[in-house]
């Protein structure tokens, strides 16, 4: 479910049309930070003028649902970066594009969702305790800034990177490795930031990498070049990524 708040209730029901499908228009903001399984996106919108009174709802939003996407509305303004860098906010919607581009905006954010529900089926797995934290670790850290190597996840959760690695492949049968996987996560990722209008080279910068270090990945995962990526639609990549890198994983360790 899509929850929505805004300062008015007409821009609230002017952001439920945009979103075309099923949202539910919220009057407070305790709302938004209930304990509430069922919420995969919010949206918040408030102009320039209370934008700063947002910013403690924002933050809040980000201690108590870290892996609920947000979405903020607001109009455009040179001090919109400066008052949002030091909160979460998965994505940023102009008021003046919000016909065009919100409902492209939370297809693409709600992908961050599907991460944190595959994590926690991880969690709820019978892997081995290590390989399962690190699963979990690594899930939940792709919708924002993914890991960039074995090494560092297995920092991550204090274990070693052989181990991981070990375990992980005896998981899937030596099929692939837990590096294709973490690359494949980042793919993910870089099309998620190159969609929202981030040049190749920024989208690199943002996971720690260079242009083509992520070509060469997205070669590898899911076999194409970065142009190619591009045209793919978030859904089917994720839907190629849950098939080939986490039900061989789940298949052994669920039902």
């Amino acid at each position: 479910m899509i929850l929505i708040l805004a300062d008015t209730r007409r821009e609230a029901e002017w952001m439920r049309r945009a979103v075309g499908g099923v949202a539910h228009v919220v009057d407070a903001a305790g709302e938004l930070t209930a304990d509430d399984n069922h919420t995969d996106c919010i949206i918040v919108g408030c102009r320039r003028g209370s934008l700063r009174e947002r910013i403690d709802l924002l933050s809040d939003l980000g201690l108590r649902r870290p892996w609920i996407p947000v979405v903020l509305v607001t109009d455009r303004d040179a001090d919109v970066a400066h008052l949002l860098s030091d909160v979460r906010v998965t994505a940023l919607v102009w008021f003046e594009d919000l016909e065009t581009q919100l409902q492209h905006r939370i297809r693409e954010v709600r992908a961050t969702t599907e991460l944190a529900h595959l994590a926690e089926r991880f969690q709820s797995s019978s892997l081995p305790p290590a390989l399962r934290s690190a699963l979990v670790y690594g899930f939940r850290k792709a919708g924002r800034r993914p890991v960039h190597s074995v090494k560092e996840l297995a920092f991550a959760v204090r274990c070693s990177p052989t181990t991981l690695s070990h375990e992980f492949r005896a998981r899937v049968n030596g099929e692939f490795k837990l590096s294709g996987l973490l690359s494949g996560l980042a793919i993910l990722r870089a099309q998620q930031l190159r969609r929202s209008g981030s040049s190749w080279e920024n989208v690199a910068a943002s996971l720690k990498c260079d242009r083509r270090t992520l070509a060469r990945r997205s070669r590898r995962w899911p076999g194409c070049k970065l142009r190619e990526l591009e045209r793919w639609v978030p859904e089917q990549l994720l839907a190629a990524f849950v098939s080939e890198y986490v039900q061989p994983l789940l298949d052994e360790t669920e039902g």
